[in-house]
């Protein structure tokens, strides 16, 4: 977790907090909250902060910060993305940071103040006033603003995890899928580049038993692709580190594929076949039952197994041509490793980056 995250995480929610440096002093202010979590009781616990960096020299702020941070069961706080705001735009919406910029952070000597008495209802209508609309039209409109705010900022955060989940020993099936649910970006063309949409409001979906919005068995994720006519994709998520490969040698220079690899293919194939026997088409809903206007096709629907890690293959060219050999002559699923899949995401959001690079030259 990043240095200020962790600050972050230890403030006291309603409490300013001033940090002295040599050019000028950091003001936070931290809140905390619980999100409802799709159409199950689930609630999971947020923090938003808020800082601001007073210029000395300037008598004035420079840069604009807002943090938010998520509980998660395992890891403890964890960032979960930030907007970072200029001079130049903090300037366009002084009317929306009034109860900061009337506070006097030239004494930095105190660095916790109650806001418990602090009046708010100033702010409540600047929200409300027809220069706050305009603003924030013209800030929806930027495609600079937008590319850096909701692709850049939370895809980086969310590939910081990603790596770190990758480094961690024992995450589970589900702390993978948990993560895969808050970011299904991941898979918008990680898997072999094809562009790929959520079906429903949730990743995870029942495949049988009824329609997928009905009750029945689950895929980890049921997808379609992004084209003028859409078709199914099913993802199934396993561990990063299950073994790929058994221990020791079938015959020499001859190595199989795990229980645990084979058996997810073989999941995988019956999850595909039972979706897709009684089905042809469907005219998907929203979460409330209206029709979307799209229509996905479940003809022979392409499905991925994601599981395991190439790094066990290192140092060994059979092993690494064994595998290589299995997965390639399997029709279906399409086996891709976790770490596969976390390169295929850098390159996603390095290519954002590259876009935003050439709008603003």
């Amino acid at each position: 977790m990043p240095d200020d995250a962790e600050f972050i995480a230890r403030y006291n929610n309603n409490h300013l907090y001033v940090h002295p440096g040599k050019a000028g002093a950091y003001a936070t202010i931290a809140g905390e909250s619980e999100e409802v979590i799709g159409e199950i009781d689930v609630t999971v616990r947020s923090k938003i902060a808020i800082s601001a960096f007073y210029v000395n020299d300037r008598r004035d702020f420079g840069t604009f910060r807002i943090t938010k941070l998520q509980l998660h069961s395992r890891f403890g706080w964890r960032e979960r993305g930030s907007v970072h705001i200029n001079g130049f735009q903090l300037a366009q919406m002084r009317e929306f940071l009034s109860i900061v910029s009337t506070l006097d952070l030239s004494d930095a000597r105190k660095t916790r103040i109650s806001l418990d008495n602090i009046h708010l209802s100033a702010l409540g209508a600047l929200l409300g006033s027809t220069k706050g609309a305009e603003l924030i039209r013209e800030l929806a409109a930027t495609p600079e603003l937008h590319h850096d705010i909701y692709a850049v900022a939370t895809k980086r955060s969310a590939l910081a995890e990603f790596d770190a989940m990758l480094k961690e020993d024992g995450v589970s099936e589900p702390d993978w899928q948990a993560f895969f649910e808050l970011n299904p970006w991941i898979f918008g063309h990680g898997l072999n580049y094809v562009f790929l949409d959520k079906v429903s409001t949730k990743l995870e979906a029942r495949t049988t038993g009824g329609a997928f919005d009905r009750p029945g068995k689950r895929a980890d994720g049921l997808m379609r692709t992004r084209a003028e006519v859409s078709q199914y994709v099913l993802v199934e998520i396993k561990k990063n580190s299950t073994e790929l490969l058994h221990r020791a040698t079938y015959r020499p220079g001859c190595w199989r594929v795990s229980d645990e690899v084979s058996g997810a293919v073989t999941q995988t194939q019956k999850t595909a076949f039972e979706f897709a026997r009684d089905r042809f088409r469907d005219n998907l809903k929203d979460e409330i039952g209206n029709s979307t206007g799209a229509i996905a096709y479940a003809i022979q629907p392409r499905s991925f197994l994601v599981v395991g890690n190439l790094a066990q293959l290192t140092g060994n060219d059979d092993k690494v041509a064994c595998f290589e050999l299995y997965r390639r002559n399997i029709h279906a699923p399409e086996i891709l490793t976790f770490d596969e899949l976390y390169y295929r995401a850098t390159c996603i959001v390095e290519n954002i980056s590259n876009d935003i690079h050439q709008l603003a030259k």
